[in-house]
């Protein structure tokens, strides 16, 4: 039988796209891998059986397994529990198009592995999943940061291209104090948006996993965080000077659920925005 997921979740970002599935059935099934995908297993299984190109394997699966797809065809057929994953599929047009800029082949594309252990790509699909679960709370920049981190792991240790490659190296080159400027002063006026990565780094311009990069490097931080530090400083100032309700605090910082909001203001100040702007009465 073909394989369905009882709980199934999906959401397309820039050059990414990340599903979320829970399979209970056990037993014999057929579940086609997509091509050029990364999928990480979360439920450890002693005996699961696979095929990549038509040739079947009976193998055990420990928890946070990792999987590359490359350009392989890859086969589910039988498992004897039920069975958690996400996937992850970056555009290979995108990562052709890094590792063009960081002057790689432009045959590069990832390499086919199964079943090995990752931290890195373990902890993003956590992060992702977590988006999927949450109905992206955590906006386009934390989405972009996972990519820009995933794509960064994946060209140091996981692709390959026809031709002997050399090894990845992130330029380091700051933000000048003018476009730095330019990009706080854009962060500023728009705390309320969902921004999106594309559209500072358009402001530069720069290509997104440049400016990524460059901007850390100025700051010390990551855009996502950086966006983050900043909504807390003017969430203060509201909850110090205005009778707005914390709901509306959330909406004018870019948080559309006060629940999220909350923990993200806990995590900064060690007290919800109700103690805090109490402290501040």
């Amino acid at each position: 039988m073909t394989e369905q997921p009882s709980l199934f979740l999906k959401k397309e970002w820039q050059n990414i796209t990340v599903e979320y599935g829970l399979l209970e059935s056990v037993g014999d099934f057929e579940f086609a891998m997509p091509k050029h995908a990364i999928s990480v297993a979360f439920i450890p299984h002693d005996r699961v059986t696979w095929s990549v190109d038509g040739r079947k394997q009976t193998t055990a699966l420990p928890a946070g397994s990792t999987f590359l797809y490359g350009d392989r065809e890859f086969v589910w057929h039988h498992r004897e529990k039920a069975s958690e994953y996400v996937t992850l599929y970056l555009d290979p047009d995108y990562l052709k198009q890094i590792a063009i800029e960081n002057d790689l082949s432009e045959e590069t594309r990832l390499t086919h592995r199964v079943i090995f252990p990752d931290p890195t790509i373990t902890q993003v699909a956590h992060w992702f999943k977590g988006e999927l679960l949450n109905e992206g709370l955590g906006g386009n920049l934390f989405a972009e940061s996972l990519k820009n981190l995933l794509t960064v792991h994946l060209l140091r240790n996981y692709c390959e291209s026809g031709t002997p490659q050399k090894k990845l190296v992130v330029p380091g080159r700051a933000l000048d104090a003018v476009k730095l400027k330019q990009i706080q002063d854009y962060i500023e006026e728009h705390l309320a948006e969902d921004m999106a990565i594309e559209d500072m780094a358009a402001l530069v311009p720069m290509s997104q996993f440049h400016f990524a990069r460059a901007f850390k490097a100025a700051t010390g931080e990551t855009p996502h965080k950086y966006l983050i530090q900043r909504r807390m400083e003017r969430a203060k100032v509201l909850l110090t000077v205005t009778q707005l309700a914390i709901a509306e605090v959330a909406y004018r910082v870019g948080f559309s659920n006060q629940s999220h909001f909350t923990t993200h203001f806990r995590k900064a100040t060690g007290v919800t925005p109700k103690d805090y702007r109490l402290q501040c009465s």
